[in-house]
């Protein structure tokens, strides 16, 4: 009498289900990869503005050492200044915008929830961007009008610009959260294009 045997194949393909969880585990780590990757590039260009502003303030005070520098100087030697050179120092000090003095003091009045996205200085204009945290107790336009009213009060800040007026904002949501991205206008009292740089 011969033996039967069943033969069962263990060696299966796999089952739709299963490679549509494998693909989907696939595009799940692919997101995850460039979310990662945007955000470390968001760091550094971010890292490079601000090294940028750094190095901005370190020369400016740098040069203003060399002015007080050339000051004692000249007052040691006792030498007599002329009507022209009084007149033309007044006419430099007048003209003169510090822009590294007053984007630290924007810095230090913009709260931990705002975020300055970008700078453009066009048509003796500085145009603000930025970003906001909404909040469901208020409304996005007091977020934004509020920042605009505290560069308006700070005398430091707003002595320097003949309005400060909101432009404009829009609603956006980024991975579940939802922001404000918003617009601010400057108009300078001086002509400060050719020192900002």
């Amino acid at each position: 009498m011969d033996k039967q045997y069943i033969v069962i194949n263990l060696n299966k393909a796999e089952s739709a289900e299963t490679r549509q969880a494998r693909v989907r585990e696939q595009v799940r780590w692919g997101v995850f990869g460039v979310l990662i990757i945007l955000l470390l590039g968001v760091n550094v260009r971010v890292w490079m503005i601000s090294s940028g502003y750094d190095g901005i303030i370190d020369k400016k005070q740098k040069e203003i050492s060399r002015l007080k520098d050339e000051i004692n100087k000249l007052q040691s030697q006792g030498k007599n200044l002329s009507k022209d050179d009084i007149l033309s120092f007044a006419d430099l000090e007048q003209d003169r915008f510090l822009w590294a003095k007053n984007l630290e003091k924007m810095g230090a009045l913009t709260p931990d929830d705002i975020a300055i996205t970008g700078l453009r200085f066009k048509r003796q204009k500085l145009i603000i961007r930025g970003i906001a945290l909404t909040f469901e107790d208020r409304k996005d336009f007091e977020i934004i009008d509020e920042y605009v009213q505290t560069l308006r009060n700070n005398k430091e800040f707003s002595i320097n610009f003949s309005k400060i007026k909101y432009v404009g904002h829009s609603k956006v949501s980024v991975r579940g959260q939802d922001i404000v991205r918003f617009e601010i206008e400057a108009s300078s009292k001086k002509g400060g294009k050719k020192n900002f740089s």
